[in-house]
């Protein structure tokens, strides 16, 4: 375990977004938005990009599917003395009313780089952001906050699924995807549902474009992606925030 203060802090108006999501439960952000926050350092944002490389296969996939690759972490952090606690060695589980595919088991995915966690400023800056739009939302909390890098692959011989589990909720208080990469792929409309499975929105997120969801007022969901005549593959980070007490 590791501890540390962040001090990164954005100009970017959190009050709006979190207005937004209070209103609809969801709100899409475009690169723009995080291209010109003070956290975005290219180098660093390319590093974090690069890790993804570097992912492993996710062994729990039900489906006996070989096309997701995936690291995880989970931070803890409160809004009274924003102090982050980084743990690489917690499992993951999500029931089965959640996850019907992967549920009901504990799930041990090989851990976030230790220097990507802990140093990439691109990264750090981002969850600074999230905590601030949380904190908007809810006032003064703990937060436990699962992260995941998670690659899918589109091939020739088998295409990928971002949401294998079909529209779903992730059992959690607010949930956070961001794209990072598409490479030689088609597909991978994302779409946010209310809770009787109603669309609300979709969109194709970009490099860089980002939904922000209220993970208890909707649901939502990816279609499949396909490889662009070669083989390909889409990066996503997932930060899932868990209100603690």
């Amino acid at each position: 375990m590791k501890s540390s203060v962040p001090t990164l802090q954005t100009t970017l108006d959190v009050k709006q977004v979190s207005a937004h999501v209070a209103q609809l439960g969801y709100f899409p952000l475009t690169s723009d938005f995080f291209t010109q926050a003070d956290f975005f350092q290219k180098d660093d944002a390319e590093r974090f990009i690069d890790s993804f490389h570097n992912l492993p296969i996710d062994k729990y996939m039900k489906d006996n599917g070989t096309y997701r690759l995936r690291r995880f972490a989970t931070i803890e952090y409160s809004t009274s003395d924003r102090a982050l606690h980084v743990f690489n060695d917690r499992p993951y589980y999500q029931p089965t009313e959640i996850n019907s595919l992967n549920g009901g088991i504990v799930r041990h995915f090989d851990p976030m780089e230790e220097s990507i966690v802990t140093d990439n400023t691109f990264l750090r800056g981002l969850l600074q952001w999230a905590f601030n739009a949380v904190e908007q939302l809810e006032g003064p909390s703990d937060w436990e906050v699962s992260l995941h890098q998670i690659r899918i692959l589109a091939r020739i011989d088998e295409q990928g699924e971002p949401a294998p589990e079909g529209v779903h909720r992730d059992g959690v208080t607010y949930i956070m995807m961001m794209v990072l990469a598409r490479e030689n792929v088609l597909g991978g409309e994302s779409t946010i549902y209310d809770n009787d499975r109603n669309p609300l929105i979709s969109t194709t997120l970009q490099p860089f474009d980002l939904i922000f969801a209220d993970d208890n007022r909707v649901m939502h969901g990816v279609s499949a992606i396909l490889p662009d005549a070669v083989d390909g593959y889409r990066d996503v980070f997932v930060a899932a925030f868990t209100k603690k007490g």
